[in-house]
């Protein structure tokens, strides 16, 4: 890809998660198989520093999420929205990360990895 991208949003009804225990493999044998691309552009901790105070909604990154916080509810301008309060591991640094709106039930509890 050349340009550049402030937002690359990819909506959908379905959530991949990739655990530690994920494994990875070749599609061999089958031909003519159509697999819609997505593309990303993963930023490091530095990037996605100066990226604070910006209106730049979502941001590719490859964290551990240490803390995810329960689902509350915070008045707006536009009336009661849902948040949610996360905090990343990138690059031997926390993250906090705050989803809001349709987001914060993006999360699948379940099938998180505790420590």
């Amino acid at each position: 890809l050349s340009g550049h991208y402030d937002t690359c949003q990819v909506e959908g009804d379905k959530i991949i998660n990739f655990l530690h225990t994920t494994k990875i493999q070749e599609i061999k044998g089958l031909k003519n198989i159509r697999i819609a691309e997505q593309s990303f552009m993963f930023c490091s901790v530095e990037v996605l520093s100066t990226r604070d105070g910006q209106r730049m909604y979502l941001s590719d990154v490859i964290g551990v999420a240490s803390y995810i916080g329960n689902i509350e509810e915070t008045g707006t301008t536009h009336g009661i929205s849902k948040i949610r309060d996360i905090v990343l591991r990138i690059e031997d640094q926390k993250v906090n990360i705050r989803l809001w709106g349709n987001k914060v039930d993006q999360i699948d509890e379940d099938s998180m990895v505790l420590s």
